[in-house]
């Protein structure tokens, strides 16, 4: 098996997981220490950089994000204990030894509906979205990666409700 000796920016971003921004921003220190013979541009104006330099793309620390935010709006008027019942059910239907849920019942300013946010721990993400389209029939929901964990807590407590946290 043949070894491409060159490879591009779109391929370093996937091995690393990073974005072909970073790639290049690391390309543009590394221009100024290597020759034109391990990194260049192409006749397309594609960086191409030699197999022996992609060690430097490596990521000097990986973080590792626990939790994932996931904002849940039920479709329906739900009082808060109905909430409870529902993420009880959830919780003991996950059967995940890792699951850790999260989450304050708030009340929507537009409609006076109650609904969602949460901080979520777990391994199986489709299977706890599944049963909460389960528990709550008909949902709206937005899942994102937490960076600030202590600020998305600030954020779902602002009004002074309490974290309800569903663990073993």
């Amino acid at each position: 098996m043949q070894q491409n000796e060159y490879v591009t920016v779109k391929e370093i971003s996937l091995k690393y997981e990073m974005s072909a921004r970073n790639v290049r921003r690391i390309i543009s220190k590394l221009t100024e220490n290597c020759s034109e013979a391990t990194l260049y541009k192409d006749k397309n104006h594609e960086w191409q950089v030699h197999h022996l330099l992609i060690p430097k793309f490596k990521p000097q620390r990986t973080r590792k994000n626990k939790y994932y935010a996931l904002s849940i709006d039920p479709c329906a008027k739900y009082t808060e204990s109905d909430i409870n019942v529902v993420m009880r059910f959830v919780y003991e239907q996950m059967n995940d030894g890792s699951l850790e849920l999260n989450y304050v019942i708030e009340q929507k300013k537009s409609n006076n509906q109650n609904h969602l946010h949460c901080f979520v721990k777990c391994s199986d993400k489709k299977k706890l979205l599944d049963l909460f389209k389960l528990g709550f029939s008909r949902i709206s929901y937005k899942e994102s990666i937490i960076f600030d964990l202590d600020g998305w807590k600030g954020y779902i407590t602002k009004d002074g409700s309490p974290i309800t946290t569903l663990k073993n």
